[in-house]
């Protein structure tokens, strides 16, 4: 089984629209058969917010893999440790939080691109991406994988949306996904999703985005803010995370358990 099929990198390049379901603390790969099974079309496993370790993350990648949904993996930092090691558990991609400058973007797809295109280091027989059948030799699997790998970055930082022209424009670069929380504090908006400031500044990011043909994404989970931002041109939408989907279901079961007990 080839660790990368590319399935995902097609579906990025038709600009279809993207459901992701977000691993930020389920250690059980129950999570990511719920996923698969309600119809997410991506599974975004995070490491920059969660106590997720390596060996759990390599896991939920080897079970989504094996029931054919894409992941990816929000890594913690721009290191070329994080992102090669990350690169060899063989998810579809990567996303890279807190986006600054277009240097910062160069440097990112230098590390993640096998030479001549980059600077990646390659373990045919250690790493797992190494060790799946399917691969006639070596150049074929550099040249999939340089081809194949989705690189996602986060626009959430002010200086990232002073500085969009320059780092969206950087080649490779497949999709953008807004992270709301940080991007409105460093507008000096916290929260404020519905502001005509903040608004503006996320059509911008789409409008920019559709300009050099980077897929427009935003973590958003309200059916409504969703459907507004498919109109506006967003495309992947990180749509639920785990551990909130367990508090809500949890909180409402328990509300409504009390409200039947009260009527006794």
């Amino acid at each position: 089984m080839k660790g990368l099929t590319g399935e995902l990198k097609k579906r990025v390049r038709e600009k279809d629209t993207l459901l992701a379901g977000c691993v930020m603390d389920s250690r059980s790969g129950a999570v990511i058969e719920m996923y698969h099974e309600t119809g997410f079309d991506l599974i975004m496993v995070d490491r920059e917010h969660s106590g997720l370790n390596n060996e759990t993350i390599l896991e939920h990648i080897r079970l989504a893999r094996a029931l054919g949904i894409p992941c990816m993996v929000r890594v913690a930092e721009p290191g070329y440790a994080e992102l090669n090691r990350t690169m060899d558990y063989a998810p579809d991609g990567i996303f890279v939080p807190r986006i600054r400058t277009r240097e910062e973007v160069e440097n990112i797809i230098k590390m993640i691109k096998f030479p001549p295109k980059g600077v990646k280091g390659y373990g045919a027989s250690t790493c797992p991406a190494g060790k799946y059948l399917g691969w006639e030799n070596p150049l074929e699997q550099l040249d999939f994988f340089n081809e194949n790998f989705v690189v996602g970055i986060q626009i959430e930082t002010a200086e990232a949306l002073e500085n969009l022209d320059d780092i969206l424009s950087v080649p490779g670069i497949d999709i953008a996904v807004v992270g709301n929380d940080d991007l409105s504090l460093g507008m000096g908006i916290p929260t404020q999703f519905d502001s005509p400031e903040y608004i503006a500044a996320v059509k911008k990011i789409i409008s920019t985005c559709n300009k050099y043909e980077v897929l427009p994404g935003i973590a958003c989970g309200d059916p409504v803010r969703i459907k507004f931002w498919k109109e506006q041109g967003m495309r992947v939408f990180w749509a639920a995370a785990d551990v909130i989907s367990m508090w809500l279901y949890t909180k409402q079961s328990y509300k409504a358990i009390r409200d039947e007990l009260a009527k006794i």
